[in-house]
């Protein structure tokens, strides 16, 4: 279209310019006082006016070409221009929230160990009753670890074995972990044992009259025939509902 336009112009001043020429060299041929005549009225009205409109359509037409840019468009729709640079201090980095570490003790599995911090009460028949407190995670190898795990899972506790059952939930009241667990009679470690029914483990250097070291510890059994004998034999402790044998050595005479 812009094309068509300039084509347009041009044709106007170029036939103005000849318009304008012809009847100004046909005007100065006539002498004298003779009327001005039709060559005058080229001369001096219609070529001036065809120059004038050549030049508004040439002139109309190419601004819009020569121009400042003002954007593209998209089918109809006008494209902003490029946004500029952001300055340093604006820039931000996204931020991630960490999850939530697990409880460590819903961590734990069957054979692992925890100390259970046990604390000496009275019943209401004035005998001697023990209050577990929270369990921690414990090394098996420590004499602080009194207790293992036997089952983990929101299941009940099943295990013949299992003396103690451990479990926490959230607010929300959902199960956190529950761990069934059984006191940790292990092989090589000493016990004092002035109260079977929480013994407490201890340094085999401890000296005591109730301080035994265990040699095995038999389990589906409720005989002692099969413990370890020294010079001087062996004694064991049998507990019927648990089916479960524990082994000292012979030269051990607890409470003796």
């Amino acid at each position: 279209m812009q094309s068509v336009l300039i084509g347009m112009a041009v044709a106007l001043l170029c036939a103005a310019a000849v318009g304008g020429g012809l009847a100004i060299a046909r005007v100065r041929r006539v002498r004298g006082n003779s009327p001005p005549g039709r060559a005058a009225f080229v001369a001096r009205v219609l070529a001036p006016a065809m120059a004038v409109l050549g030049w508004a359509v040439l002139i109309g037409t190419l601004i819009p070409v020569l121009g400042p840019p003002t954007g593209d468009t998209v089918a109809g729709t006008a494209v902003p221009a490029a946004p500029g640079l952001i300055p340093a201090a604006v820039v931000t980095t996204p931020t991630s929230t960490k999850p939530v570490a697990p409880d460590p003790m819903s961590l734990l599995k069957p054979g692992d160990c925890v100390e259970v911090p046990m604390e000496r009460t009275t019943d209401a028949q004035g005998r001697t009753a023990w209050q577990p407190g929270s369990p921690v995670q414990a090394d098996c190898n420590t004499v602080d670890a009194n207790y293992r795990v036997l089952q983990t899972g929101p299941g009940e506790c099943t295990d013949p074995l299992y003396k103690l059952e451990s479990s926490r939930r959230d607010r929300s009241g959902n199960l956190i972990y529950r761990l069934c667990l059984a006191f940790d009679w292990r092989v090589g470690f000493c016990y004092d044992t002035a109260d079977m029914d929480e013994p407490a483990k201890v340094a085999c250097g401890s000296r005591g009259a109730n301080v035994v070291r265990v040699t095995a510890v038999l389990t589906d059994t409720t005989s002692g025939a099969a413990c370890p004998r020294d010079d001087q034999g062996a004694v064991w402790v049998v507990w019927d509902k648990r089916r479960m044998t524990v082994c000292f050595r012979g030269s051990d005479k607890p409470g003796h």
